[in-house]
């Protein structure tokens, strides 16, 4: 005789759409419990079948919280979980701040947390607050940096502040933790100081909702006692994004009563620099709890079996998450996955996108970028084509603040800047004097600027004559090369691209650029964005005289998309994406630099590669159609000289590790059902998880040793239909014929010396180099010229 819990399993298995293991979930009626899920894996429909479960055995929907990670997903799972069960009590979903807020008020009302008054501190709010508090504390060099360079200062100083209210350390044992000079430390005594100031202005954060009730909590414990064991269930969507603050709320609500279901994925953390950790969905669960019952939901409902071959491919290299293996459930697409090279990637981006909205709606297309420098010369593209496209960032690139100096240049160049006020002129000039900024003191740049404010015309002239008889030489000659540069945009035609590049070099632009910033991420996006708008400059073959009424028609048609929101491509970031999906999703910058990213300095949790392998991952499973990836052109960097290739241009260790062309092929077969396929493995034998990919699909692997071939390993294969899927021939074998030579061969290249030959295929070969840590992987059309056997 089956259990009640054997029962009801197989009853909801057999509702539509619910796989085993989410009937297993569903069926979970006591105790803790941990849920795995793959991106796709419809993680909502099982969390509101889990809900109606219990809702029909007599659990109180009073009893019964939900917690999402924003809004979005709030609203998303309230429709659907009233769509399932109509005219029912449901009970509360709510966000983490939301709650926070909510026990907030509780506890003002028992006195335990002062009044705050308004609504929560904006950014715009905080920053003129934190700048003059930097002020108040730097010594008097470092003050005039930050008088002159606010934004390098204030933006990483907002960010310091929110990273310690997503945990319980310290300040000081958070600025250890980050790679920050020794000059902002300031930031330390910064948090106390802002604090101060908030409670006798009692105002509060958004970080706040959370971390003055925790902090409450931490310091009162009979005042947390009050809030926790009320519930008989605790269920968190998202958990693995979750960061310390929000794992003590929880365990306060959860008081050692009731019982927890967390629902995440640890491949999809990538909120690090907000304090989240894979290790709290991995490890810390199940060690707070103890005893935790653990689930998986393998199958993805968003895409087919190339992007979850690909996926696991990548993921299975990093060693800190649940070894649970996605497969796509046979309801999914035959999703296509397609590698490209490109020289200049922008202009293939636009070319797959006029492709690609020949066959569907521009809204179903999305450019997902690691870093927003990739995106500017993409969205200059959109723009220059007249194609709409949506941006998920709040800025465009027309606006951005780097590019503010050439406005002004191509507002003098076109004759328009005398239509300003005096107010409106001494803005801009003092962003002229300080763009980059001369090494001089502000307020003495701020004299000059309304001295030069007052004149009309010859504004080179005017520079000159304004600058102080004192200034040193070197300062002198700061403000007279940027005095040559706006007589040459005031009186002399040319391209607007020489007249912009002219400011770079004579002004040392690109230099200020990299000393106005801690960040090296932040620095390269603002270089990208200043090269990119210089080389679409070029390619539009604007005068300097009529460049400005260009982009303000080009700024004029993008606010007019805006505002009647027509919707277009999306452009986005890696971190934007999360939760999101369309049918087509184009990835830039698969090489070295973008993937892995490790900038020295950046002003996050230090990143690490697996935690970069989770972001492609994330990337990558947006799709559900069609799936772009766009590397260099090896071709491009073996031009360069032999040793001489770009760091930044030449593949990613993750485009190895993707196993493009196996995946593409296996998929192939998978839905083909061919009788045979070739199939090409570069290294050693097949994984554990892709022998249990095949097994679950009733496919086996058997591979044999060959060692006639010289080039690497082929196979064919041969398949026997599982359910589900499309029915074959039976018998799916792969075989495997691997060249023990190839690992023996040795090679001179005339510059690097002798190797052993690792690995190689019809287009890459990988060699050790003798005394070199790290293998070479080379174009063998192009290296074959400078090497031999030996």
């Amino acid at each position: 005789m089956p259990s009640a819990q054997e029962q009801q399993t197989a009853q909801v298995s057999r509702a539509p759409q619910l796989t085993p293991q989410q009937a297993q979930v569903i069926a979970h009626q006591q105790g803790h419990a941990k849920v795995v899920a793959v991106a796709g894996a419809g993680k909502t429909t099982t969390l509101t079948h889990f809900i109606a479960a219990r809702l029909s055995e007599g659990v109180s929907p009073r009893r019964l919280l939900v917690l999402m990670y924003n809004r979005a997903a709030r609203e998303d799972f309230e429709a659907k979980l009233g769509r399932l069960l109509p005219r029912q009590a449901l009970p509360e979903v709510r966000t983490f701040h939301s709650l926070g807020l909510r026990i907030y008020q509780r506890l003002i009302a028992q006195g335990v947390l002062p009044p705050f008054q308004g609504k929560p501190l904006s950014d715009s709010e905080m920053e003129p607050i934190v700048w003059r508090l930097l002020q108040q504390l730097a010594d008097d060099d470092t003050r005039q940096e930050i008088l002159s360079q606010r934004k390098k200062w204030v933006e990483p100083a907002l960010a310091f502040i929110d990273l310690v209210k997503s945990g319980l350390q310290p300040p000081a044992e958070v600025f250890e933790a980050l790679e920050l000079p020794d000059s902002c430390k300031i930031f330390i005594d910064l948090f106390d100081l802002f604090e101060d100031w908030r409670r006798q202005q009692r105002r509060i954060s958004y970080s706040d909702m959370l971390y003055d009730p925790v902090m409450a909590f931490i310091y009162q414990p009979e005042v947390a006692a009050q809030f926790g064991g009320h519930m008989q269930w605790i269920l968190v969507d998202e958990y693995q994004d979750i960061n310390a603050i929000q794992q003590h709320l929880l365990e306060v609500l959860y008081g050692g009563r009731g019982s927890v279901m967390v629902i995440g994925d640890p491949d999809q953390t990538i909120y690090e620099f907000r304090g989240s950790k894979p290790e709290f969905i991995v490890q810390k669960f199940d060690q707070q709890m103890q005893q935790v019952s653990t689930y998986q939901l393998p199958h993805t409902f968003r895409y087919g079996h190339a992007l979850s071959l690909l996926a696991n491919h990548l993921i299975t290299h990093n060693k800190e998450r649940e070894p649970v293996l996605c497969l796509s459930h046979p309801s999914t697409p035959q999703t296509k996955a397609k590698l490209h090279f490109a020289r200049y990637e922008p202009a293939l981006i636009l070319t797959l996108i006029k492709s690609e909205a020949e066959k569907q709606p521009l809204e179903n297309i999305a450019v997902i970028n690691r870093l927003w420098a990739l995106c500017a010369p993409i969205e200059l593209g959109l723009l220059q084509a007249g194609i709409p496209y949506q941006l998920h960032n709040s800025q465009s690139v027309l606006d951005r603040w780097e590019l503010q100096i050439f406005w002004i240049l191509l507002e003098i160049s076109a004759g328009r800047f005398a239509a300003r006020n005096t107010e409106q002129r001494t803005d801009a000039w003092l962003q002229v004097l300080t763009t980059p900024y001369p090494k001089i003191k502000r307020s003495t740049l701020e004299q000059i600027a309304r001295t030069l404010a007052q004149a009309d015309a010859d504004f080179g002239e005017a520079l000159q004559a304004a600058v102080p008889d004192d200034m040193s030489k070197w300062q002198r000659q700061q403000l007279d090369a940027r005095a040559e540069i706006l007589a040459s945009a005031e009186h002399v035609a040319m391209p607007a691209h020489r007249l912009l590049q002219q400011y770079i070099d004579q002004s040392g632009l690109e230099d200020g650029i990299a000393d106005s910033a801690f960040s090296a991420q932040q620095i390269e996006d603002r270089l990208q964005t200043i090269k990119a708008f210089v080389r679409f400059m070029r390619e539009s073959e604007q005068s300097s005289r009529t460049a400005l009424d260009y982009l303000q028609q080009l700024k004029a048609q993008r606010l007019k998309q805006s505002r009647e929101r027509k919707g277009g491509v999306h452009l986005t970031s890696i971190h934007k994406s999360k939760g999101l999906e369309w049918p087509v999703v184009i990835i830039p910058g698969l090489n070295a630099h973008y993937y892995p990213y490790t900038p020295e300095g950046e002003f996050t949790t230090p990143a690490s590669e697996e935690s970069e392998r989770r972001l492609l991952y994330v990337a990558m499973t947006r799709a559900i159609q069609q799936l772009h990836l766009i590397a260099p052109d090896p071709q491009k960097d073996q031009k360069r000289g032999p040793g001489q290739s770009s760091a930044r241009d030449w593949s990613s260790r993750f485009q190895q590790e993707l196993m493009v062309e196996r995946s593409v092929d296996m998929a192939r077969a998978i839905y083909a059902g061919d009788d045979s396929v070739a199939l090409k493995v570069q290294h050693g034998s097949p994984a554990d998880w892709l022998q249990n990919y095949c097994q679950t699909l009733d496919i086996q692997l058997n591979f044999t040793l060959d060692t006639s071939s010289a080039i690497g390993r082929e196979g064919s294969v041969q398949r026997r239909a599982a359910p589900g899927y499309p029915k074959a021939p039976a018998n799916y074998i792969i075989e495997q014929k691997y060249s023990a030579a190839a690992t023996q061969r040795r090679i001179r290249h005339d510059t690097l010396g002798s190797g052993v030959v690792l690995a190689e295929d019809e287009r890459y070969i990988k060699i050790r180099f003798d005394g070199e840590a790290q293998a070479r992987t080379l174009d063998k059309k192009t290296a074959s010229a400078f090497m031999e056997n030996e």
